[in-house]
């Protein structure tokens, strides 16, 4: 059954690539039928690098609560340990997310 699977995978793999760029061309050229000439670019705005920052440092700060939960002994290698890390991290991006948008937020204002 493994090996079944270790084949099955590269093979859904490359389905899924080659699905993708097939819709991707086929939207592009009934883009350009429909228009009738190259799809218009929209115009480019600067990308602020703060919100991705700060859910990064968010993402850093989980990673060390989880290391630090483990050095201190908060986590014994069980397999339910795994709930509370993903937990963990999910917790604490979600709040990076949100302290990012509200730093988003008072930089457009």
């Amino acid at each position: 059954m493994t090996k079944l699977i270790g084949v099955f995978i590269p093979i859904a793999f490359f389905i899924c690539a080659t699905l993708s760029i097939y819709f991707v061309c086929r939207f592009k050229y009934d883009a350009i039928t429909k228009l009738g000439g190259p799809i218009p670019k929209a115009p480019r705005t600067k990308q602020s690098w703060t919100k991705t920052g700060i859910v990064v440092i968010g993402f850093s700060v989980a990673l060390l609560m989880v290391w630090g939960a483990y050095i201190y002994g908060l986590l014994e290698h069980k397999d339910t340990d795994s709930f509370f890390i993903i937990g963990l991290i999910s917790l604490v991006v979600g709040i990076a997310i949100i302290i990012a948008q509200m730093v988003e937020d008072k930089a457009k204002q």
